[in-house]
């Protein structure tokens, strides 16, 4: 998309979500990748040219969907951009905290002792601490920028070539433009293979394709430029690509919603419109500061070229009377424009934008509402159920990049061999995304305590309340006391009392609202009604 100079109508492209691209053959090969790879390339360059759109959208560029007809030496054209303030806020929201990895729980599909689940624990806090060492917390912001815009992203896992002593895989996201997956035409959608590729200076193009057991540089889509060379060198053999020593497709693919559209993609007619009202709300400023004049019984006077000067401010005006005794008059042409009435339409449609797209109306609503009310009327509610939902869907993408990471730890000799990390499997650890770490801090403490105190897991009571940002170290470093304090409550003969809360939280406000529990301020029982 250009830049909008013209007095021309953009007509934007349909935004429908991202095309999945499909494969009727079981399996690729040497011999039929030619003709895959060409067929999906069709389909990928559609779907970039659409991510292109809706990239530089999010960053401002967006061409007003109407001509002005009037005074077109006055056309403002104003971009409210609410693409970039959705984006942001889903950025900070669903993104903002790390994404960590936990133990899915103390019964597998393993037969499970207590010293398996102590060595899980102490794996899954060295993975974690293996992907802060690739700023993993860095590059899932780079991927959720391109989720959240686009519909989709990917991340790419490979074995470290030269080792560090940090982590032994590399982790890099990859721009959208420039990577697809292709999944087979079936019922179990299987992942056939896993494309990037670059355009260097002098316009060849190398692609790279993952398979699960074959990868292959291609140049220009008509030879495969890896793999070993024919032993004749007057063979016409062509090399065949390297092995892949993953044995699974090194790119996964991050859909932000099933339709893999983007967090305002769905919006953009909606803020078309809002830019439109924006940009003639300020022509309608400027065209009652350079107001056009109407004048009779008098003539300005005229230039070198015999052209009629325009007045000027400060020039004075002098007009002789008319013969028929008519008096000369001078005055502004101007329309009425409720100020007032535009104002408050384009406050309600950017608020009614923000809505749809699942984002909370941060400005104060006033009056004495208590937190709960307010979470619910400011949309802060509607944000978090928005983002459960998100968050089911991105963790099957991290659930391939924890599979991936674990099959590059076993396969290099860097991990000493007694090390955890080699016993850990993919079954044995979640993806966790953190969202408003303190918000409602005294609630989520509150539960917390209760929990423990009721003899459920200390784990799974850090996981349940989103509190911290690592869950595998916080439970790491605190689950001695817990533990400790746990048995010390388990007494066979005598009732544990009942335990005191922390601090007040949202709860206490059921007892002093007389909106959330009728007119009844007491504890007492239904006739205790204030009396007014």
């Amino acid at each position: 998309m250009s830049e909008d100079n013209s007095n021309d109508v953009y007509v934007y492209p349909e935004f429908t979500g991202r095309r999945r691209i499909y494969s009727d053959v079981e399996k690729i090969t040497k011999e039929n990748i030619f003709e895959v790879l060409e067929k999906a390339m069709v389909i990928h360059m559609k779907n970039a040219n659409i991510m292109t759109t809706l990239m530089r959208y999010e960053k401002g560029i967006q061409p007003l969907v109407r001509k002005k007809i009037i005074r077109k030496e006055v056309n403002i054209k104003v971009q409210d951009n609410l693409a970039n303030q959705i984006t942001e806020f889903k950025l900070g929201y669903v993104w903002g905290q790390p994404i960590t990895y936990v133990q899915r729980g103390n019964k597998d599909l393993k037969k499970s002792t207590d010293k398996q689940n102590d060595t899980q624990d102490d794996a899954i806090s060295m993975l974690n601490e293996l992907n802060d060492s690739e700023y993993a917390f860095s590059k899932d912001q780079e991927l959720g920028r391109y989720v959240e815009i686009n519909g989709l992203g990917y991340q790419f896992v490979d074995i470290k070539k030269k080792y560090t002593g940090s982590a032994p895989f590399d982790l890099a996201t990859l721009n959208p433009l420039f990577t697809f997956c292709i999944y087979r035409n079936s019922a179990l959608q299987e992942k056939l293979a896993g494309v990037t590729f670059r355009r260097t200076e002098d316009g060849t193009v190398y692609y790279t394709v993952f398979t699960p057991d074959t990868r292959y540089e291609i140049k220009d889509m008509r030879e495969i430029i890896n793999g070993n060379k024919p032993e004749n060198p007057w063979s016409f053999m062509k090399r065949n690509g390297e092995k892949n020593p993953l044995g699974m497709i090194p790119i996964v693919e991050f859909n932000r919603a099933t339709d893999r559209t983007g967090c305002f993609e769905r919006q953009i007619s909606d803020m078309n419109a809002l830019n439109v009202e924006v940009s003639d709300f300020a022509n309608a400023v400027a065209q009652t500061t350079q107001e056009v004049f109407f004048g009779t019984g008098f003539e300005l006077p005229k230039d070198g070229d015999g052209k009629t000067q325009a007045p000027v401010g400060g020039q004075w005006i002098i007009a002789k009377p008319n013969a028929n005794g008519g008096s000369p008059m001078l005055k502004a042409i101007s329309s009425n424009f409720d100020y007032s009435g535009v104002q408050e339409n384009i406050v309600s449609k950017r608020n009614m934008i923000l809505q749809k797209a699942y984002v909370p109306i941060q400005t104060d609503p006033g009056g004495g509402s208590t937190g709960s009310a307010m979470n619910m009327s400011s949309g802060w509610s509607a944000a978090e159920n928005s983002a459960c939902k998100e968050e089911q869907i991105l963790r099957r993408g991290k659930a391939e990049i924890v599979e991936l990471e674990l099959v590059a730890i076993k396969a290099t000799p860097y991990i000493e061999y007694n090390s955890p990390l080699r016993d850990l499997e993919a079954s044995d650890v979640k993806p966790k995304f953190i969202r408003n770490k303190t918000y409602d801090l005294a609630t989520k403490v509150n539960s917390m305590v209760a929990m423990i105190n009721a003899g459920v897991n200390g784990r799974v009571a850090m996981e349940q309340v989103d509190l911290f940002p690592d869950v595998a170290q916080a439970w790491a470093d605190s689950r001695k006391t817990i533990e400790d304090y746990q048995k010390s409550l388990i007494k066979k003969d005598t009732q544990q009392p009942a335990q005191k809360r922390e601090m007040s939280d949202l709860s206490d406000q059921i007892g002093n609202s007389p909106i959330l529990d009728g007119m009844n301020t007491d504890n007492g029982g239904d006739d205790d009604v204030q009396k007014s």
